[in-house]
């Protein structure tokens, strides 16, 4: 098998890395978009957290916290179902 192929999701059978939809079964491959989405999603809502946390009071501050948790789960964890996508994908 080439460097460019990578195994389908559903009938695991190596299809070309570009293909969106599996030649075989038909079915649709993951898109690494709404991976980079939810991380870039996560970065924002943590910034923007740690700025209310450190420049307000009350609930905000609270908010703000609650902010830098939600953003912080959001960036590790699409990241990580990126990694976790790839390596399904390149069978290993």
């Amino acid at each position: 098998m080439s460097r460019d192929r990578v195994h389908c999701v559903d009938c695991r059978e190596p299809i070309p890395s570009d293909a969106r939809i599996c030649p075989h079964c038909e079915s649709l491959q993951p898109s690494p978009l709404l991976d980079v989405g939810v991380v870039v999603a996560g970065v924002f809502a943590f910034v923007f957290g740690v700025i209310l946390g450190l420049m307000t009071l009350g609930t905000t501050r609270m908010l703000g916290l609650g902010l830098i948790v939600v953003g912080f789960g959001l960036a590790v964890g699409g990241y990580t179902r990126y990694v976790d996508r790839q390596a399904g994908r390149r069978a290993r």
